[in-house]
């Protein structure tokens, strides 16, 4: 420290060892994502220290930018048109009519190589130049019967998405053929508009309509027998010569023309509420020259608006160039970072835009320059929309650009990106293309190749400029069998400190689609996290390098939900114990699980939320991840927005989200209902609420790419999905009780569970045990060796103890012997666990002869001393002789890793300390309620209750709650809840309402609240109540709060008893 402290702090820099990216002077360290990864995980922060001279400047531009003649488009290249140029111009050697031949078919070359323009002076100049040499005329060939036998247009103008007249049709023509088949109208069309009235963002929209040839035959569609005109065609273009799209008409606005009219009249007073500007401006009755001076000023004395709302005014329903730069100059405040969430929102508002040269251009430019990460994240953006049919064009010339301000470092390094992508695709498509046995050869060649890319440079990742690869290990990379067979990469990192980079590269499907998903859900963590809510989310990178194919960012120590459920048989995801096992073996420790846990239970709440706002389907349980920190996260989102994938004439995905059985067990802590899994609902409700403050922002984000092509985002049908899931209309407490009911229903579907187990069927492969990077036992994460451990010479079941962790089992002492040791080892194992042992002892030696195992049926209950006792008897034999079988049996590593010990084994806690049992009149528990009072109505929402005793030992209580307001002699005020089953800790979030109550009426009453338990066969049970003093409310806002149950309440109920 004393050494720092003596050092220029202008001449070092501190950075994170693991990857190459400078941590930022003026911001925290907290506030970098790299600390905040490392704290997610509970990992080491590594940072180091270095002297600023000693830092890589390769990707930074230089003093002077060397003159760099950068093609704009790939189609127009001076080296490609050299020998047709010199073929032009070399004199003649032949006969005339050869060389008038040459001529034509050179200038038409010229023409294929400028997208197929044909203009009239050249259809000329070739007829002349063909008569004046008097050639031979020979027939042309026959040209077959064409599809369409007459052409016409469609013409309009448009302007914020509304037609300015109806749109006028030109007269129908055929085709006339000179180099490529031609439509000629020579037709003046004469709009129903001066110019002068003309809005100045006036867009001109061509549609081009086909008419049936009846009489052909090789119309691609003719089975359907199509009658009508058919769309071949549409263009949008400004009254000057731009591109742009035509604003689509359709929006989930419903002002009504009257509602419309009123918020233009009253434009003025709205100027409180800033975020209202872009309703203003929509309501503007019209945009001509003489309104826009009032609709200018109105904007310029406008307040700034946020960034994030100034978003919504580079939409396509505002086409004004002032409007646009106004918002633009908001958007400009943003944080590079912020910039970073909305910039392929921001890429595709270019289409919008009238001019090439524009604010948003300038500023998308200039921000990359002062930004590596925006420069690449830019780069693939633009490389990935030049493949748009209609505003590809557009695109190349904005791309141009920034290779053009990038410098010759930056510019080598993306260029290097370029290629390493083009043969990660080459190679992904061949092994996809491959068959069987024949894919791993195929990977093996074609990793080579990518291998010598790596041996003359190394290479910066698409996903990131930090991560910067050397190296492949080809002994890691492999393959994944699913129908894409994406590629599964280990890269050697280029900083000999830094972690291997493990990535996946797929081709064959749309991954724009994943990277909005993950965009959405890393807006809605940032929304949480501002709010003061860490749901843990698992965030990853994902990036589309071209046409469907691209890279995502692996996340490591993290397995699939149906890896995790097979290793309980083709049937495991109906068993509610896998995933809670599988965390317990990799954190063996009491406060690691405890740890595990928690975080499960935080993202389990944030995928619940946000899988069911954004429609996410698809999900089965491959789909599905956790982590052995217990973080739970989503991976492929090819489907979303509700288009669930079909079973038949069934909806695979019939629960409003993933939430099974077996969730809700480590939500519990065991099969119980507890108070965690009211936190759960608490989290979910809560991280629910706090995205439906923001619904505008997410309508507009995905309003902004309904243009981009993705096949299930096309307009205001897909946006009325999440507008329907957000609920904005509904207040909080309408919003937590609707998202309760929805995790009712989840949880209570069994569709959830048969959907995972089909997946299982389809997946299933015969491979006996784990490959040798998979834990051999459910119970063991490692495996272990007879040279590691040392030889066993006997084993014996000692004995069997009683536990309760959470709920009652037995578990069996084994007494171990190991030669060189005097003492004996003494380890745990439960029953389930032998029958494991067994069950994969079966798989591995299917020759051998094995002992039996005591896998009997058992009739009744299982988990009582009787049948322990008989079991310890039967399971003492089977160690026995299975420790005298073969020596392949004996010194295997499945029968050493069983045998190892484990964190439990040296535990005593749990034994024989069963649950308290109720006593007989104890009242416990706390009910939670909130309380709030609006237009004359009392609302009264019962949310949770903890800790109810039950009357009955050994049985859970079916509790429900009843409430009145004090006095009423007459008991008409009696509210009640549904009831909830066989359980002491229940959540309600239901709400009582009492209407036509005054304040001053209601301080002068009682809120009386019982909570009973419902019982079929007697009288129901008082489990405890609470009195509240309404004056002693503060009604002008929501209380919410933990209340005290007790036994006496006033109504004359026995405490404690039943009636």
């Amino acid at each position: 420290l004393l050494k720092i402290k003596t050092l220029d702090q202008v001449q070092v820099v501190l950075l994170p060892s693991v990857v190459l990216c400078p941590l930022h002077s003026k911001h925290s360290l907290g506030s970098h994502e790299y600390v905040q990864n490392c704290r997610k995980w509970e990992a080491e922060i590594k940072l180091k220290l270095l002297s600023q001279s000693t830092m890589r400047r390769d990707l930074a531009r230089t003093v002077r930018l060397k003159p760099t003649n950068l093609p704009i488009s790939d189609r127009l290249r001076t080296h490609t048109h050299t020998h047709t140029l010199d073929n032009y111009f070399v004199p003649p050697q032949s006969t005339q009519y050869k060389t008038v031949d040459r001529v034509v078919q050179t200038v038409k070359n010229l023409c294929c190589a400028l997208d197929e323009v044909e203009t009239q002076a050249i259809t000329e100049a070739v007829r002349r130049v063909k008569r004046s040499v008097n050639l031979p005329r020979t027939r042309s060939p026959e040209v077959g019967p064409m599809i369409y036998e007459k052409y016409y247009l469609m013409c309009a103008l448009t302007h914020n998405g509304r037609n300015l007249f109806k749109p006028i049709q030109s007269k129908k023509v055929g085709t006339y053929k000179s180099f490529f088949y031609h439509v000629k109208w020579d037709e003046l069309l004469n709009f129903p508009m001066a110019v002068a009235l003309l809005p100045l963002e006036a867009m001109l929209t061509l549609s081009l309509f086909g008419v049936l040839n009846q009489n052909a035959s090789g119309s691609p569609d003719s089975n359907k027998q199509r009658k009508g005109p058919e769309v071949l065609g549409k263009v949008s273009l400004p009254l000057f010569d731009f591109r742009r799209p035509c604003p689509d008409p359709n929006t989930l606005e419903e002002l009504t023309r009257a509602d419309r009219q009123l918020l233009w009249d009253q434009r003025h007073h709205c100027r409180a509420h800033t975020h209202s500007l872009p309703k203003v401006l929509a309501s503007a009755p019209s945009w001509d020259w003489s309104s826009m001076a009032e609709i200018h000023a109105l904007l310029h004395n406008w307040p700034s608006l946020q960034p994030v709302c100034a978003l919504e005014l580079l939409d396509s329903k505002f086409a004004d160039t002032e409007v646009r730069s106004v918002a633009v100059s908001w958007i400009e405040s943003s944080s590079d970072d912020e910039l970073a969430d909305y910039l392929p929102q921001l890429v595709q508002a270019l289409k919008f835009e009238c001019h090439l040269k524009n604010a948003l251009v300038i500023f998308l430019l200039s921000r990359a320059q002062g930004n590596v990460n925006i420069t690449l994240y830019l780069y693939w953006l633009l490389r990935d929309a030049v493949q748009d049919p209609a505003f590809g064009r557009r695109y190349d010339q904005v791309l141009g650009a920034l290779l053009c301000l990038c410098g010759a470092g930056l510019r080598a390094e993306l260029d290097k990106q370029t290629r390493l992508v083009i043969l990660l695709g080459a190679l992904a498509e061949k092994v996809r293309q491959a068959g069987g046995s024949a894919r791993q050869v195929v990977l093996q060649e074609g990793l080579e190749r990518v291998q010598s890319f790596f041996q003359r440079n190394s290479c910066r990742l698409p996903l990131s400029p930090s991560l910067e690869a050397k190296e492949l290990n080809i002994k890691s990379c492999s393959f994944f069998n699913s129908n894409a067979v994406p590629l599964k990469l280990a890269l050697v990192n280029a900083d000999p400190l830094g972690e291997e980079i493990n990535v996946m590269f797929k081709v064959g499907e749309d991954l724009r689609q994943d990277m909005l998903a993950l965009q959405m859900i890393r807006i809605m963590d940032r929304i949480w996290l501002q709010e003061g809510l860490d749901l843990r989310i698992v965030n990853f990178k994902c990036i589309s390098t071209g046409k469907d194919k691209g890279m995502v960012e692996l996340v490591p120590s993290s397995d699939t939900l149906r890896k995790i459920q097979v290793e309980y048989g083709v049937t495991g995801s109906f068993k509610d114990k896998p995933l809670a096992e599988w965390l317990r073996k990799y954190n063996p420790a009491e406060d690691e699980y405890d740890k595990a846990s928690e975080n499960f239970i935080y993202s389990c709440a944030g995928c619940c939320v946000a899988t069911y706002v954004l429609g996410i389907c698809d999900r089965h349980n491959d789909n599905i991840m956790l982590r052995s920190t217990g973080h739970m996260f989503h991976i492929d989102f090819g489907k979303f927005l509700g288009h669930a994938q079909m079973f038949g004439s069934f909806k695979r995905d019939r629960a409003p989200f993933v939430l099974t059985s077996d969730m809700a067990y480590v939500i519990n802590g065991g099969e119980r209902p507890t108070s965690r899994f009211q936190l759960f609902v608490d989290l979910c409700s809560q991280a629910y609420n706090l995205i439906r403050k923001h619904s505008g922002l997410f309508l507009n984000l995905l309003s902004l790419m309904t243009l981009s092509g993705l096949p299930e985002l096309t307009g205001a049908q897909d946006l009325k999905y999440v507008y329907d899931a957000l609920q904005p209309q509904t207040s909080d407490a309408e919003a937590t009780i609707f998202f309760t009911r929805l995790i009712e229903t989840s949880l209570g579907s069994m569709a959830t569970k048969f959907n995972f187990f089909i997946h299982n069927l389809a997946q299933m492969r015969f491979s006996g045990l784990p490959s040798n990077d998979e834990p051999i036992l459910s119970f063991s994460p490692k495996t272990y060796t007879l040279k590691q451990e040392g030889r066993i010479r006997d084993a014996s079941i000692f004995s069997f103890q009683k536990r309760y962790n959470p709920d009652k089992h037995y578990t069996y002492v084994v007494r171990l012997l190991r030669e060189g040791q005097s003492e004996a080892q003494f380890l745990l194992r439960t029953f389930d666990e032998f029958q494991e042992l067994h069950n994969k002892l079966c798989i591995l030696f299917p020759l051998w002869k094995l002992p039996g195992f005591p896998n009997r049926m058992v009739l009744g209950r299982t988990h009582i001393k009787d049948v322990a006792a008989k079991r310890k008897i039967e399971l003492n034999s089977y160690v026995h002789n299975l420790l005298r079988s073969s020596i392949e049996v004996t010194q295997c590593d499945l029968i050493y890793t069983f045998f190892h010990p484990i964190a439990r084994d040296d535990k005593t806690e749990g034994f024989e300390a069963p649950p308290l049992s109720p006593t007989s009149g104890r009242v416990e528990g706390e009910v939670k309620l909130s309380v709030s009072y609006r237009n004359s109505t009392l609302f009264i929402m019962v949310m949770h209750i903890r800790d109810l005793v039950s009357r009955v030992e050994g049985t859970d209580p079916n509790p429900y709650v009843k409430t009145y307001l004090l006095p009423d002699p007459h008991k008409t005020s009696k509210c009640k809840t549904k009831i909830s089953r066989k359980t002491r800790n229940p959540t309600f979030n239901e709400m009582l309402v009492y209407s036509g109550y005054s304040k001053e009426t209601l301080g002068l009453r009682e809120l009386q609240l019982s909570v009973l338990s419902a019982e079929s066969l007697r009288e129901n049970c008082y489990l405890g109540g609470v009195t509240l003093k309404l004056k002693d409310f503060d009604l002008s806002k929501e209380t919410v709060n933990w209340y005290k149950l007790t036994a006496g309440n006033g109504t004359g109920h026995p405490q404690g008893g039943c009636f």
